[in-house]
């Protein structure tokens, strides 16, 4: 079973995370595949835009496979995880075509920082967005700055330290969603969101959102060192690993 299922529809790259929990936990292979995923997204030139979704009536993703997080125990361990977090989230930045989400179930940690390198997000009233680290003994720093440069200082602090799930209206109105729709609708509704925003005239997209996104590629660039010494607390303290063991018992 692969992780991710690659497919066009028409013009249209489409993404899908395809682990064998509904709940798409995000390991090597997953994170290697999507990628791969977004250079061929750029670099075909009959794409004209790219979704990325977990998939009809399965969560976007729930986070960290904590089978693979468990198994951290090393200052090696935890720069060369920071590395891979960082150089996915770049890699998806760096598609200069139009990225969508189609956002249901869970869309944790990980899971949310990816739907926030893209750029649209479609989300259900069944999503259950939330970074809920720090309640579990793991730091947070990418994930702060992730939702601070996408929606603000304030709105961050509410799902960095609030570690509860952001209720749809409120993430509809900070535009953590720009849209909501059912649950049956959101792969296609995320796919013909695609169309329209890569029917926009190529270059002045890509000119666009190259300008709007190297002030967020170069900060995530900086914040690596600091993320490292930082997540180092969580990782080999006590606090994360009992989590990980509670949720795989």
């Amino acid at each position: 079973m692969t992780a991710l299922n690659v497919y066009t529809r028409e013009s249209v790259l489409v993404a899908q995370f395809n682990r064998e929990k509904s709940v798409n936990p995000l390991n090597r292979e997953l994170e290697r595949s999507i990628v791969e995923a977004c250079r061929l997204a750029q670099d075909d030139p009959t794409v004209r835009a790219m979704v990325l979704t977990g998939g009809l009536h399965r969560s976007f993703c729930v986070g960290d496979d904590f089978n693979e997080a468990s198994e951290i125990k090393t200052v090696t361990e935890v720069e060369e995880l920071i590395d891979r977090i960082i150089g996915l989230y770049i890699a998806v930045l760096g598609v200069t075509k139009p990225t969508i989400a189609g956002i249901d179930g869970y869309a944790i940690g990980a899971g949310l920082d990816m739907a926030l390198c893209c750029d649209w997000r479609v989300g259900t009233p069944m999503t259950k967005a939330l970074a809920s680290e720090l309640k579990h003994g793991l730091a947070c720093p990418i994930g702060a700055y992730m939702l601070e440069k996408s929606l603000g200082r304030a709105a961050m602090t509410d799902i960095i330290f609030g570690c509860e799930v952001v209720p749809v209206e409120w993430a509809a109105e900070h535009k953590l969603f720009n849209e909501v729709v059912e649950p049956e609708n959101v792969v296609e509704k995320a796919v013909s969101r695609a169309a329209v925003l890569g029917a926009y005239p190529e270059v002045t997209y890509q000119r666009t959102k190259e300008f709007v996104n190297r002030s967020f590629i170069a900060g995530l660039r900086d914040l690596g060192p600091t993320a490292k010494i930082v997540n180092l607390a969580g990782f080999l303290g006590s606090s994360a690993q009992a989590h990980f063991a509670q949720v795989l018992q």
